[in-house]
């Protein structure tokens, strides 16, 4: 099963929720893309004149992984798979980086590269008002 398959599967099903609920959706870049910046990561997408910030994966995860004793089980197993997802993240891809792109209806991209030097990761939207 290839990287992008791995992290489908992992990410399948869940919801991010902001005002509204949406799913994490696979994608990639080409091999030799460059990734220093937002502004490389947009330009990447084809988004160069989007406001844009970067965000730690941990940051950008805080609510999707907070447990707490008084949560009904499906809620503590979603926090869990999101746990797992943020560590199947950390651990088969370098540099992972979140974009947030937008304000309001924020486009967010979870990022990273692989061993063979593709990006992967997982986008999003928000709504935050």
């Amino acid at each position: 099963m290839s990287t992008l398959q791995d992290l489908a599967q992992a990410a399948q099903g869940l919801l991010f929720i902001s005002e509204i609920e949406a799913p994490l959706e696979p994608f990639t870049l080409p091999a030799g893309t460059s990734i220093h910046s937002p502004a490389d990561f947009l330009n990447a997408i084809g988004k160069p004149d989007q406001p844009a910030e970067e965000v730690t994966l941990a940051y950008f995860l805080r609510n999707m992984v907070r447990t707490y004793p008084e949560q009904d089980p499906t809620q503590q197993a979603v926090a869990q798979r999101f746990i797992a997802l943020q560590g199947w993240l950390e651990t088969h891809l370098q540099e992972v980086r979140v974009y947030r792109i937008g304000q309001v209806q924020v486009q967010a991209y979870a990022v990273g590269k692989t061993p063979e030097g593709s990006w992967l990761g997982l986008k999003t939207t928000l709504v935050e008002t």
